[in-house]
């Protein structure tokens, strides 16, 4: 007795963990919010918005401050040699002439050296120069300006627009992945939930008649043999029941993973199969400019469109101006400083005027690129309305499907009924009545199976004509 109330104890304190209820409103909710891939493109999203206004910046003057500073501990000494240097005189018509002295011809007088002699020398002395950069510094600050590159700046800025709404179509884009996978594995959740209904009421039919079975064999009323037979039925209706909750829990743990829950957390799902679809989805408009992925090839192209335009500004004239204030000093010539400071102005403009062809083969090969975008939008334009029609096609076979399931599902019923009521009169042998208890396992399967087919071409469709991420827009439950 008291190891029971231990044991009791014990396990009143083992935390047991609370089940979660969910349907698929909340589970779309919690798949956004958790998806890595979706993070990646917000992320995105996030940097084209920051490149647009990078490129925008470009429009306006750029001010700019610099300083320098140098410490130079030693003295620089030099000294200019000096010495005896000609003297001048003015001359006849006041402008200075050599000093000469001149022979009785008339003529300068050379010395040994070949140079003139003069009559008068000055005298130079040697000239010390101490040059001192104890503290030199200088500082300015420069305001610059674009004028005219080519309508480069302007075609950058329109590319980035561009590439920002291209990111938020890539948003749109991973959404509705995420959501396509998110309601896969929610409507495979619920399918393998009601397969192990049909499973388990499968196993307890074949089940209640093994037992009958062996009553009967006790009293002699019926063989070995058909026991076998019974008992060969339940042992494959065990093996569907235990596939049947592995794939159950297996689709759990897949859903957790989807909407960010631990792997081991128990799930309550509150929806259900539907055999019926809004008629409303027929008259849904499926225009190509609603999905995500053709956007992004239209502005892809347009893109390319402002890369030509980059490439033919870098051959075009560049014309900018600039003007700034500077201060230096801190420099000592001879123990005298050299302090200044000024105002400067600068206006440059350059043209090109002969490059070996190289501006006109990067235009043309920018139009190449913009022709390859176009083409390829064309291509996938086509196959996505391809694949519109073909869901389209899909979802009215997945109703007809429906259709017929639900009929052979009602045939087989009736079947099981009338070879049960015939076999408990002796009117039906045995393997009648397995085979009758099989088909109706396998209609009920269909059944289930046309159900979740359902639901996926309903998914997939939405998805192929850009409307699955407003699906509550057209109560589609």
């Amino acid at each position: 007795m008291r190891f029971l109330f231990i044991t009791l104890l014990v396990l009143g304190l083992i935390p047991v963990k609370a089940q979660v209820v969910l349907n698929l409103e909340r589970c779309r909710e919690m798949a956004l919010e958790y998806s890595q891939q979706l993070a990646i493109a917000r992320q995105q999203e996030q940097k084209a918005v920051w490149t647009k206004k990078e490129y925008r910046a470009n429009y306006y003057p750029k001010l700019s401050i610099t300083g320098i500073y140098f410490y130079n501990q030693k003295k620089q000494k030099y000294s200019l040699d000096g010495g005896y240097l000609p003297t001048y005189v003015p001359g006849e018509n006041q402008k200075l002439e050599p000093n000469l002295v001149v022979g009785p011809d008339g003529k300068p007088i050379f010395g040994p050296d070949g140079k003139p002699v003069f009559k008068e020398y000055a005298f130079l002395p040697d000239i010390p120069i101490s040059l001192s950069m104890r503290g030199v510094y200088m500082a300015g600050v420069q305001l610059q300006q674009p004028l005219f590159l080519g309508g480069k700046i302007r075609a950058a800025h329109q590319a980035a627009k561009a590439g920002e709404i291209l990111a938020k179509e890539n948003v749109r884009l991973n959404r509705s992945q995420v959501l396509v996978e998110l309601e896969q594995a929610y409507w495979q959740c619920i399918r393998v939930r009601e397969l192990v209904l049909v499973a388990r009421k499968y196993k307890e039919v074949v089940g209640e008649l093994v037992k009958n079975l062996e009553d009967a064999q006790q009293t002699g009323m019926t063989s070995l043999n058909n026991v076998l037979k019974a008992q060969v039925k339940f042992n494959e209706a065990v093996l569907q029941l235990q596939k049947a909750q592995h794939g159950q829990e297996l689709s759990r743990m897949n859903l957790c993973r989807l909407v960010g829950l631990d792997l081991e957390t128990r799930i309550e799902l509150t929806d259900s199969l539907s055999s019926t679809l809004s008629p409303q989805i027929w008259a849904l408009p499926d225009h190509l400019e609603q999905r995500p992925d053709y956007n992004m090839l239209e502005k892809e192209i347009e893109m390319k469109q402002k890369e030509i335009r980059i490439a033919r500004s870098g051959f075009l004239p560049q014309v900018g101006v600039s003007v700034g204030y500077g201060f230096s000093g801190g420099l000592e010539l001879n123990g005298d400083g050299a302090d200044d400071h000024s105002f400067n102005a600068l206006a440059s403009v350059q043209i090109p005027v002969f490059n070996w062809g190289e501006g006109r083969n990067k235009v043309r090969s920018a139009k190449v690129d913009e022709e390859i975008s176009r083409l390829n939008k064309e291509k996938m334009g086509e196959l996505m309305r391809l694949e519109i029609a073909g869901n389209r096609f899909k979802l009215k076979d997945a109703q007809t499907r429906i259709q017929l399931t639900r009929t052979a599902l009602v045939q087989a019923e009736e079947n099981l009924k009338i070879t049960t009521n015939q076999y408990e009169v002796g009117m039906e042998n045995l393997t009648n009545l397995l085979e009758a208890q099989a088909q109706w396992q396998q209609a009920w399967s269909d059944w289930v199976e046309a159900k979740t087919q359902l639901k996926l071409s309903e998914t997939e469709y939405l998805q192929s004509i850009g409307l699955l991420e407003g699906k509550n827009e057209y109560e589609y439950k």
